[in-house]
């Protein structure tokens, strides 16, 4: 059986008196932390959710995870803010898809004096004060899946990326910044690495993997032809494969199936062969991120605004590597990423 995420314990020398550790430890231990997705839906959010709980866990802390029960609710996502805020909470780690329900969660977190930061998201918030902002680069994550892609293509076409045909379907997230960028970054990198590409089609699939089927299904009844289906997030595109194969296609022949997560039911079907590839974030370590983060607030050291970690693209070749922690790099100071279209990086 494999494991997906090890975690590696930090030791951590302090030179301080006998009695200052001994006030230290308390405090330490008396950390309650409050840790929101936006839904427990995922594989994603309940993999970060896990990390984070087993971070802060080794930190001493209680973390406290709360959700909405969908991750559409924005009304139910600031309700549970507010709720961990009345509960007493030290911090907050936040991971919003709606932003205006976002900015009225943290409005009622800096009145509260409750130091907050958010978690899988990069964009700051027009309003209130979130000391940062952690998670990846997901324009340029979602690029460098499309240029794998278009090798993906090339193998099955027997030609270069350049030169090859296909057909691309894209299934979309909940409308939001997160789609926005997946599918820009996406549709961004077809045309560099492979500009004879077509995107036949895009839909919404809500993020989860039965809206995907069904969705992947109705697409392929109008176009049998298409050879790709990408999600913006696993789950959709996992949802795609399964309606190819009660189509009887057979994926990594017939067509591909690639996404933007890296969870760890993905990760089970690379192994096995029934998935292409994955833009793998490695949600756990994001999420003991949050922790190290929170904890340097809570020491009173400065954080980046952005605070960036990794994105690799996942495939059966590179997998082993990817599930013993090899592919993970420390997080660093990162730019905002703006939903405007262009590249989180300017181009040179």
């Amino acid at each position: 059986m494999r494991t997906h995420f090890k975690y590696a314990a930090i030791a951590t020398a302090l030179a301080i008196t006998a009695s200052g550790a001994a006030v230290a430890a308390q405090d330490e231990e008396s950390k309650t932390v409050g840790f929101v997705p936006p839904a427990l839906t995922s594989p994603f959010h309940v993999s970060m959710s896990d990390g984070a709980a087993q971070a802060g866990e080794a930190k001493g802390w209680t973390v406290d995870v709360q959700a909405p029960t969908a991750e559409g609710d924005f009304a139910a996502f600031v309700t549970t803010v507010e709720q961990l805020i009345q509960k007493g909470v030290d911090g907050l780690s936040i991971n919003p898809i709606g932003t205006d329900s976002a900015v009225t969660a943290v409005k009622s977190a800096n009145e509260n004096g409750v130091p907050i930061i958010a978690h899988n998201f990069i964009t700051p918030f027009s309003e209130g004060e979130v000391l940062s902002y952690i998670g990846y680069d997901q324009w340029g994550g979602a690029e460098k899946l499309a240029m794998h892609t278009c090798d993906l293509l090339a193998g099955k076409y027997g030609t270069t990326a350049a030169e090859t045909p296909g057909k691309v379907y894209i299934l979309l997230g909940i409308d939001s910044i997160f789609s926005h960028r997946r599918t820009g970054g996406f549709k961004a990198g077809l045309a560099k690495a492979c500009p004879n590409v077509e995107v036949v089609g895009e839909q919404t699939a809500l993020w989860v993997r039965q809206e995907g089927q069904a969705v992947a299904s109705i697409a392929w009844q109008q176009d049998p032809e298409i050879d790709v289906f990408y999600g913006n997030s696993d789950e959709m595109a996992i949802g795609a494969a399964l309606a190819g194969e009660q189509l009887g296609k057979k994926i990594n022949e017939d067509f591909f199936a690639v996404g933007i997560d890296g969870n760890p039911p993905t990760l089970d079907l690379l192994a096995d062969g029934s998935f292409s590839a994955t833009l793998g974030v490695d949600p756990a370590n994001m999420g003991k991120t949050t922790m190290d983060v929170l904890e340097k607030v809570f020491m009173g050291e400065e954080v980046p605004l952005v605070t960036l970690t990794p994105s690799v693209v996942v495939t059966p070749d590179n997998l082993d590597a990817y599930l013993a922690g090899e592919l993970w790099t420390e997080p660093v100071a990162g730019s905002p990423e703006l939903d405007n279209g262009e590249p989180t990086v300017p181009e040179e």
